[in-house]
Formats: C-alpha cells, sequence, structure tokens
C-alpha cells in the first residue's frame, strides 16, 4: 500500500504554520460599518430569494442595490 501523508516529523505545531504575511487575505472593498437594518418581511423574502438565485451573500445582494439606486437619494 502507498504512504500517502508523511508522519515522519508531525511534532511542529500548527501554529508554526500561516501567520501574518505582507499582501496576504481578502483585498477590502471599502469601509465596514456595521449597522441594524429593519425591513418588511416581504423585503427579506425577496433579498433571500436574490441570495439563494445567484449564490451571493446578503451583503452582497444589498451592497448592489444600494450601489445601484444610491443617486435616487437625491429625489427624497
Amino acid at each position: 500500500m502507498t504512504k500517502l501523508v508523511n508522519t515522519e516529523n508531525t511534532d511542529r505545531s500548527a501554529s508554526n504554520r500561516g501567520g501574518n504575511r505582507k499582501g496576504a487575505g481578502r483585498k477590502p472593498i471599502g469601509v465596514t460599518r456595521k449597522i441594524s437594518l429593519t425591513l418588511p418581511q416581504e423585503c427579506w423574502k425577496e433579498i433571500d430569494r436574490y441570495c439563494h438565485r445567484g449564490d451571493y451573500s446578503v451583503s452582497e445582494v444589498l451592497r448592489s442595490i444600494i450601489e445601484d439606486n444610491l443617486h435616487k437619494a437625491d429625489l427624497l
């Protein structure tokens, strides 16, 4: 049987791997601000439908809606 995993020298802890590296991680797309948003249940159902239809997160759907419609805020 072929040995798939090298079990020799496995005394190193997992904390020796990875770590903080310049340029590592997700690149920021903007400033994060925590908010609480209250919407009618029908709005949340529609947002959930968009999420499942395209495999998007709630944040992605809301960001898209806001970016596409922010210019209309002057009309309020």
